[in-house]
């Protein structure tokens, strides 16, 4: 997930979890008691399953044939269209297996804003969330897929959280070449001072950690990232570690 620049700031995801809304992943951190204090329900609603260019699609009802149904049709065709560049840029074998992270989205969770991915069950139970969420991409404010502000910022957020899911589902957080090529460019310092989509020079979001720079530069290799390197010919020249890494984790020849 991707916070908001003034959060980005300070530490730029829940991510992976990763504003007007950027993306997120769950931080796997020691679960802590949800607070009961006007608490939501866990399970607030049983979500419709539909397919969506080859996604399992997790909606909530209101979203098709209630209140929110307008903003709902807006919304997958939003999604669709994410997931149809996804389909044309990923390699075929590699988008067999991206297809099959789950994709859940909502009208407006309570208490989560960021869009999302989910790796653990114990923290959502603790902090009083969905299980059912675990392992999915969290969509969870379905107006954000249409927002100009977010598109304006964070063209590929789709990509960046299912990228997310590919690297724990399919590779494994604790991959070697990844967290090697991480370190790397860590002591490097190259991603201290970057430009920014606005033209500010801010620290990268990727050095929030080894998950979030994967998804970070998936998203310059594929398509186009907020912060610098934007596209694949800048991450070849200033990462061309990363670079080449994608490369073999994606399945990609040009």
């Amino acid at each position: 997930m991707k916070h908001s620049l003034p959060l980005v700031a300070a530490t730029f995801a829940a991510g992976i979890l990763l504003v007007a809304s950027l993306p997120a992943l769950a931080q796997e951190k020691t679960p802590k008691p949800a607070d009961k204090t006007n608490a939501v329900p866990a399970v607030r609603f049983d979500p419709v399953l539909r397919d969506l260019e080859g996604w399992k699609v997790h909606v909530e009802p209101t979203l098709l044939d209630g209140e929110q149904r307008e903003e709902g049709a807006k919304a997958l065709t939003m999604l669709a269209n994410h997931l149809q560049r996804i389909k044309i840029l990923v390699p075929a074998a590699a988008l067999a297996k991206l297809q099959t992270i789950e994709i859940w989205i909502e009208h407006d969770h309570p208490r989560m804003r960021a869009m999302q991915y989910h790796p653990s069950q114990s923290w959502l139970v603790a902090n009083g969330h969905d299980p059912r969420l675990t392992r999915k991409v969290h969509i969870t404010q379905a107006r954000e897929l249409f927002s100009r502000g977010q598109m304006l910022k964070h063209p590929a957020v789709v990509l960046h959280e299912l990228a997310h899911g590919y690297h724990d589902q399919v590779l494994s957080f604790d991959h070697p070449e990844i967290i090697a090529a991480y370190e790397k460019a860590k002591a490097a310092g190259s991603y201290e001072s970057v430009l920014l989509y606005t033209g500010k020079k801010v620290k990268h979001y990727g050095l929030t950690n080894h998950k979030e720079y994967f998804a970070e530069g998936t998203e310059a290799f594929f398509y186009r990232n907020d912060f610098y390197p934007f596209v694949r010919a800048e991450l070849k020249e200033h990462d061309p570690t990363l670079h080449d890494v994608l490369m073999k984790v994606w399945g990609a020849t040009n």
